[in-house]
């Protein structure tokens, strides 16, 4: 899943004891008519203990059926579901999961008994079945009818939202929220077949995992829609939805499984790219895995309120519909490229997690880690003008600053709580597991590791797998053990901080000398001492001569024999960027690496290198300065990767400078970039390449805000008036930059006009904008306009978030929104999502101040804490601004210093 967040809501099961005194949906249930009576169950004097995380392992689920009445304008549903179980111990209580659901009959056919279970509460996750008497191994059948809720907007669950006044059904299940739908055995191991029927309004379409097998009118304007039993599934990618949608051909799959886009009514239009992209990106994926598409159709289908990017769920993909649905006018690419890697990744779970499923949440790595490896090769492939690779060494940089924090977990890490399930959906599974996946597919070969994934799959189709079953298989497929490599990068937390010194003797051949360590940043409490099977190869340059080697640094410290003939003039110890580790120079091999680079090195090997020298910066390996020198140099170079690179170190000091030396950072930033963005200019000129649209992205708005360029402030002004009167007066890339520009400068005016658009607005994504660019402004005053329309109910939370997350963004700002926060949390909270109500913990790290630690945590830690994923998460904000503040400490004489001279 591409996500932003993970949730499971912190509320009550409301768990009926007997019958409810509610109607329930006739079902059909394989008791016969004539079945012997229903034997009657006593209460015992205590009811049992329920479970704390995990199911008991008594009962295991067979196959499902599965009834539901849903009505998409009302805030409850009704269903029955039946359950063949296999019993495997003795049993007089049944433990399932289940949440905000109400039970009303349970019986349990065995043999020629049937038996009343009476149902009982299990605190918050669970519901208990209470047996007359003792139930034996065997063969056993379950029926249970209840009623449900569906919370208006949620987004998880079984819920409801409301498009252009129509309501629709929609359901999000992972990791465990299909407990909010039906009771179950709500845990991923527990793999079975389920047979769906929705009872729902004539005038509606239902859509389930499999196609439609039959469809029957019912009373009351009603009809029963009954889908194609699926093939094994765990319970989190069963999927449903219930509305006035459109579907819209995109063609077959090679075995003529249809493809669709379903949409909101009306909405069929900004399907095209997804219509265009969806086949191609799916032929590549069975190319590469040798198996068919491996369900009967596969239908997109676009959710107006989504918690996350896109579910899996299998022969159903949900999406958030601000990625799926474009208006034609406004198909940019990275429109195009946010399709296309969601697509991707998303239709890779199909082979890998719902046709081979994780055991158990602690290899969710063997989802995400995989499928986002899998959409950065299927879109490299697709599109390599794309410049993948160089994404991929951004990403990999990025997630390093995350994993370098003490608080860091492991890619595989034990699940223990239900706060471990929600921490498990981060960087450190979809970026790090990337990387390292990357790494070793370098370090055996693409042949082998494909080879590798073949046989996993084939070994365990529509079954459950670990951790041990996938090493296994790449292990078979290399014909050797590749343990050492896959523990040390994801059974342990950390980045590797490798160490190379180059060694020139004129009587033997070149070498370098290894070293590693683990990173930690300036002000961590990281114990150093840690050692992982590194996969090293550096690339060198002597004379005309260039060449690779490699090894694997699986000790302290170890020396890698070049095959150079002579010293190089230059070596690159991380060759494309590919292996997950931090570069130290020692010597002058940092010096003659950056003296040669934009000659000798890749895009990708160019982000990397960059990327570790501000690392080093971080550690305090390297002074500041020297990054700020560099910049100068990296500001020049034609490729908007290098430039933004020089951006991000030049952005980095605003927080450190002194408001005596204001004017000479804007000076500074003025003379590195003003140039450039007077030449690219707001507006876009006929034939320009990808390179310059997007430079034109992050120079032009960096002039006009931080280098506060009069004549650039003045043309966004006028650009976003235009572009309130009519959008395409302003291309639709640079758009929101523009409105983010003339809001920072804006008057009570403008805030009106954008505050009575977003009012109008029915599109989410551009309501989006125009609250985005509200929480822009900087004057106090409209700014706590801003800030006071959170509170209200006139915008759901999801899309005024933009409003504190600008002002929070701001140093200008950053105060009058942190107090904000502080004096409204509670308020805040209620209205989000419960999902992303944890990351509130990141409201004060860019305060970046450790001397505010003790305030900070005596009123986030009571808050956060009692969240879901929320103590990891405090903890991580905590470290992170520690880190900041020592580093800011430790960096802002420098910085003060290099001001002063510009």
């Amino acid at each position: 899943m591409i996500h932003s967040i993970r949730r499971s809501f912190a509320v009550a099961v409301l768990v009926a004891c007997g019958p409810s005194g509610q109607p329930t949906p006739a079902v059909n249930t394989p008791i016969a008519a004539a079945a012997p009576p229903v034997q009657p169950v006593q209460p015992p004097a205590a009811d049992p203990t329920p479970p704390a995380l995990r199911l008991p392992a008594v009962a295991r689920p067979i196959k499902h059926v599965l009834e539901l009445t849903i009505d998409p304008a009302s805030e409850e549903f009704a269903g029955t579901i039946t359950m063949e179980l296999e019993i495997v111990a003795p049993v007089t209580t049944l433990w399932l999961h289940g949440k905000e659901l109400a039970i009303g009959e349970a019986t349990v056919a065995a043999g020629s008994q049937r038996i009343a279970a009476r149902a009982i509460s299990g605190g918050k996750e669970f519901v208990g079945l209470v047996l007359a008497h003792e139930l034996l191994p065997g063969r056993a059948t379950l029926v249970v009818s209840y009623r449900g809720k569906m919370h208006r907007g949620s987004g998880d669950g079984l819920y409801t939202a409301q498009e252009a006044n129509e309501w629709y059904a929609f359901t999000q299940f992972e990791a465990t929220d299909a407990r909010r739908a039906f009771p179950c055995f709500d845990e991923p191991s527990y793999k079975a077949p389920w047979q769906v029927t929705i009872h729902t309004k004539k005038s509606l379409v239902a859509l389930s995992n499999t196609p439609i097998e039959s469809e029957t009118d019912e009373p009351d304007g009603m009809k029963a829609v009954r889908f194609g039993e699926t093939k094994p599934l765990p319970s989190y990618l069963v999927a449903f939805a219930v509305g006035p949608f459109d579907a819209i051909d995109a063609g077959k799959t090679r075995a003529g499984a249809p493809i669709r886009i379903v949409v909101p009514r009306g909405r069929g239009k900004d399907a095209r790219y997804a219509v265009q992209a969806t086949k191609p990106l799916l032929d590549r994926l069975e190319d590469y895995f040798g198996t068919p598409y491996p369900y009967p159709k596969l239908d997109m289908l676009a959710v107006s309120v989504f918690n996350a990017g896109a579910m899996e769920n299998a022969g159903l993909i949900t999406w958030r519909q601000e990625l799926l649905l474009v208006k034609p006018e406004e198909l940019t690419l990275d429109r195009q490229k946010s399709y296309a890697t969601t697509a991707a990744h998303e239709m890779a779970h199909q082979w890998f997690g719902d046709y081979v499923t994780l055991a158990w949440w602690d290899d969710t790595w063997l989802n995400e880690s995989f499928a986002s490896w899998m959409e950065s090769k299927v879109v490299e492939a697709w599109q390599p003008d794309w410049e993948v690779p160089v994404g991929r060494a951004w990403s990999t940089s990025g997630v390093m600053a995350s994993d370098s924090l003490d608080t860091a977990r492991a890619i595989r890490q034990p699940i223990d709580t239900a706060n471990d399930i929600q921490n498990a959906f981060d960087g450190i599974t979809y970026q790090k597991g990337e990387a390292v996946l990357t790494m070793i597919e370098r370090t055996i070969g693409p042949d082998v590791f494909q080879r590798g994934v073949r046989a996993y799959l084939a070994k365990h189709a529509f079954r459950n797998a670990t951790y041990e079953d996938f090493v296994g298989a790449m292990s078979g497929a290399a014909g050797k053990d590749l343990h050492p490599m896959f523990d040390a990068f994801v059974l342990q937390s950390g980045v590797p901080l490798a160490s190379f010194e180059l060694v020139c003797d004129k009587a033997k051949p070149p070498v370098m000398k290894l070293s590693q360590r683990r990173y930690a940043p300036m002000g961590s409490k990281i114990d150093p001492k840690r050692t992982w099977h590194v996969p090293v190869c550096v690339r060198w340059g002597a004379g005309s001569a260039t060449g690779r080697d490699c090894t694997t640094l699986d000790a302290p410290a170890a020396e890698l024999a070049l095959s150079a003939k002579s010293c190089p003039a230059w070596v690159m110890p991380n060759e494309g960027g590919l292996g997950y580790y931090r570069m130290q120079f020692e010597g002058d091999l940092l010096a003659h690496l950056l003296a040669n680079a934009s000659k000798v090195l890749t895009l990708p090997e160019r982000v990397a290198l960059i990327g570790d020298v501000n690392a080093l910066v971080a550690s305090g390996d390297v002074k500041k300065a020297v990054a700020l020198d560099l910049v100068a140099t990296l500001a020049k170079d034609k490729s908007r990767h290098i430039v933004n690179a020089s951006i991000g170190v030049v952005a980095s000091i605003e927080d450190m400078v002194p408001e005596t030396l204001r004017a000479n950072y804007e000076r500074f930033v003025r003379k590195l970039y003003q140039a450039r963005a007077h030449e690219l200019r707001w507006q876009p000129r006929k034939g320009e390449d990808d390179n310059t649209q997007q430079l034109r992205r992050s120079v032009v708005p960096l002039v006009a805000s931080v280098g506060r360029d009069a004549e650039l402030i003045k043309q966004a002004t006028e650009l976003t008036w235009k572009w309130l009167d009519a959008h395409d007066a302003v291309a639709p890339d640079i758009a929101r930059a523009a409105l983010a520009v003339a809001s920072r400068n804006g008057d009570q005016k403008l805030f009106d006009r954008l505050h009575a658009e977003a009012r109008k607005a029915g599109d989410r994504a551009e309501r989006g904008r125009y609250l985005g660019a509200m929480g822009r402004f900087v004057d106090p005053k409209l700014l706590g306009q801003a800030l006071a329309l959170v509170l209200t109910d006139e915008f759901e939370l999801r899309d005024a978030g933009g409003l504190l997350q600008g002002a929070l963004g701001d140093p200008r700002t950053r105060e009058q929104a942190f107090a904000f926060v502080k004096d409204h949390f509670d308020q805040i909270l209620n209205k989000l999502p419960e999902a992303y109500r944890p990351f509130m913990a990141f409201s004060f790290v860019a305060l970046c101040d450790d001397t505010r630690r003790p305030e900070i945590e005596a009123f986030f830690t009571p808050r956060i804490e009692k969240l879901d994923g929320g103590p990891r998460i405090l903890a991580q904000a905590l470290e992170s601004m520690s880190l900041c503040s020592a580093q800011r400490k430790a960096e802002a004489p420098g910085v003060a210093a290099f001001l002063q001279r510009q």
